[in-house]
């Protein structure tokens, strides 16, 4: 994905808000891309930016459409879920265009890994992330970090990611294996389904948002009794944005569920890796191989497209 490419925006999943489109827009041409938005992403029905039908039709056009070069989502929700079984794998295999998205966008990452084995891109929605740029200097260094890490990782270059200061006790080694993933709900959701790749020997990168501490536990637990988590050789967490208890007997926390999680598999569990519902987040080569290096103090994660 050169400079003075084409994206397609399109809304698969929740109602868009205009202003911050707007300004993604914006922000994209200013970056040297030409822009072309889905008609669909402004309609509304129910939940969704469009009926099934036309969330699904302007996916398909813009697959289709030979003056779009990559395909990025305007923002996440819920709604892909309802459209994989309707999608034209053959159309994806063929067109084999960038796809970038996150969050209910990991649907589509996993589907087109275990449909097409095509590699797609976990990372930033142009509302969320190029659209909602504010005043907040934390907020624009995030941005700033997302923005590096974006292009060149679309462009097939190598990005390293180093360092993470979290060993959590492990040796000093080297991992190697394709990096896949993602929002830990969509893993789970489809999970005994033919959208879920068969990855073996990965390095599986986890995050979420909005659910307590005891959910995301008992999503891992399915992830364990389904057999993905043991084979993988390491898991990665990235952000669990507001994954906080809401009280009651006892206050169960993020850190007793990965305490939890190291002791359930025997493979490094890392935390820290700057991806999720947050304003810094890596672009990943969505089941590419990648490289993590554990050190004494922390860890290094490669990743490459190319």
């Amino acid at each position: 994905m050169q400079a003075g490419g084409c994206i397609g925006l399109f809304a698969p999943s929740g109602v868009i808000a205009l202003e911050r489109h707007a300004k993604a827009v914006a922000r994209l041409e200013a970056l040297g891309f030409r822009v072309v938005v889905a008609e669909e992403a402004s309609f509304f029905w129910r939940y969704f930016a469009g009926t099934d039908e036309e969330r699904l039709a302007a996916f398909h056009r813009l697959l289709a459409d030979p003056q779009v070069d990559a395909l990025m989502m305007v923002r996440g929700g819920y709604g892909w879920s309802r459209l994989l079984h309707r999608v034209d794998w053959e159309l994806v295999a063929r067109a084999r265009k960038p796809l970038i998205g996150f969050s209910d966008f990991t649907a589509l990452n996993l589907a087109a890994l275990a449909r097409c084995n095509l590699m797609t891109f976990a990372g930033p929605g142009a509302a969320v992330d190029f659209g909602g740029i504010d005043d907040d200097a934390r907020a624009q260094e995030g941005h700033d970090f997302t923005d590096r890490h974006c292009w060149p990782a679309l462009r097939g270059e190598a990005i390293e990611v180093a360092p993470i200061a979290d060993a959590a006790g492990q040796a000093p080694q080297v991992i190697e294996g394709p990096l896949w993933g993602s929002n830990l709900s969509l893993i789970s959701d489809l999970t005994g389904t033919p959208f879920l790749p068969e990855v073996h020997g990965g390095i599986l990168f986890l995050e979420e948002i909005n659910e307590q501490p005891y959910a995301v536990e008992r999503m891992l637990f399915n992830l364990f009794h389904a057999g993905i988590l043991g084979r993988q050789k390491a898991i990665l967490l990235g952000a669990f944005t507001d994954c906080e208890p809401d009280g009651g007997r006892f206050a169960y926390r993020m850190e007793h569920v990965i305490e939890t999680l190291r002791a359930l598999v025997p493979v490094p569990v890392l935390a820290g890796l700057p991806f999720g519902h947050v304003p810094a987040k890596l672009t990943i080569p969505y089941g590419a191989p990648a490289r993590l290096v554990i050190g004494r103090d922390g860890y290094s994660l490669t990743l490459n497209a190319g």
